[in-house]
């Protein structure tokens, strides 16, 4: 019998995976090809019905199932006093860790994984493309690749429903473009690499998780990242994802306020929801972007920016509210997606948050 789950919040933590968390719960992180409450549907009741209650960061690996289905009657799994999965009263706490997400680099961390667990190939026919090992690749029928390299070798690629590859992409498995992504004319997309659903993307992309309906349609490098949905960074707009001294990577992090040193050589821009950049822009090593933010630089801005932060650094002032309700309205529209009836109320409660910051 399969083991039925139900999912928490844990607030400290969906504090602590910000900007990334400031639209969304944390079951609705993407990772790999899909979210993380996607990874568990099959499982997921309520919590009247399920037999166990799973903190929705615990990473859904062939080694946590393991382990939830070793849990036993009225007890729980904590690591370091956090409740991480409970079956019934949970009153005998046993001292378990499982695998699972406590600042936003870690969806970085687990992506292979994610990626190598989740992508099964179809062989499909070459065509007018040049696929490597073309049986660790997955083409959906109504994709279209035309003049393309597909390189699986070191993992495998999914090219998923009505993706459109246009001529010259190159892609280094492992891999995944989601439902509706497009790439433009001589894309290279590295390994480790998701496109979410919607996405248009050019230049060089590499080890970055790009959430759904955001562009970086252009010129430009973006490696080891994190992009929000409805951002859009425009031409030419480049993340440096490593120190010039090798060093371990700092991070604004939301929860002390501060940078942390993340222990991570390798690490680009997190960036959060409704996010622009113009022309040109240079982004730093382990910048932090928040929210709702409209901002270009010549030079490097600031390795953490507020959410609602507007202009060209180093003269960035507070984004007006209303411009930045219609933005995201246009963006949302642009894709064609229906607008959330809380995304006001939800942009109020980020504006309300980041303020201090901000002045």
């Amino acid at each position: 019998m399969q083991l039925s789950v139900h999912l928490f919040e844990d607030q400290a933590l969906k504090a602590a995976l910000q900007p990334l968390t400031q639209h969304r719960k944390v079951a609705e992180l993407w990772i790999g090809t899909s979210t993380l409450e996607s990874k568990w549907h099959t499982r997921i009741l309520t919590a009247e019905k399920a037999d166990i209650q799973v903190m929705s960061s615990v990473l859904p690996l062939p080694s946590t199932f393991e382990l939830l289905e070793q849990l036993p009657a009225d007890s729980s799994y904590v690591f370091e006093e956090r409740v991480l999965a409970q079956r019934g009263k949970g009153s005998k706490r046993l001292e378990q860790y499982l695998p699972f997400l406590q600042h936003p680099e870690d969806l970085l961390a687990y992506q292979a994984a994610f990626l190598q667990m989740e992508i099964q190939g179809n062989n499909p026919g070459p065509g007018n493309n040049t696929f490597i090992c073309s049986e660790d690749i997955y083409l959906h029928p109504s994709a279209q690749i035309q003049g393309s390299i597909l390189d699986a070798s070191k993992g495998p690629i999914y090219i998923g429903e009505d993706v459109n590859l246009q001529i010259g992409t190159l892609i280094q498995g492992p891999a995944a473009l989601l439902k509706g992504a497009t790439t433009n004319i001589g894309a290279k997309i590295r390994p480790n690499t998701t496109i979410g659903p919607g996405c248009k993307v050019g230049g060089e992309i590499n080890h970055c998780i790009f959430f759904p309906y955001s562009n970086k349609a252009h010129e430009g490098y973006l490696g080891n990242s994190i992009v929000g949905s409805y951002s859009n960074l425009g031409a030419l707009t480049n993340g440096s994802n490593l120190r010039n001294d090798i060093q371990a990577v700092s991070l604004y992090d939301y929860t002390i306020k501060g940078p942390r040193n993340t222990g991570v050589k390798s690490l680009g821009q997190i960036i959060g929801d409704f996010v622009t950049t113009g022309v040109g822009t240079n982004l730093n090593t382990g910048t932090v972007i928040g929210s709702h933010c409209n901002l270009s630089s010549i030079g490097f801005p600031p390795r953490y920016i507020p959410s609602f932060s507007f202009g060209e650094y180093p003269s960035l002032k507070q984004f007006d509210f209303e411009k930045a309700f219609a933005s995201a309205c246009a963006w949302i529209e642009l894709k064609n997606q229906k607008i959330p009836e809380n995304l006001r109320q939800s942009m109020e409660e980020i504006w309300k948050a980041d303020t201090s910051f901000r002045n």
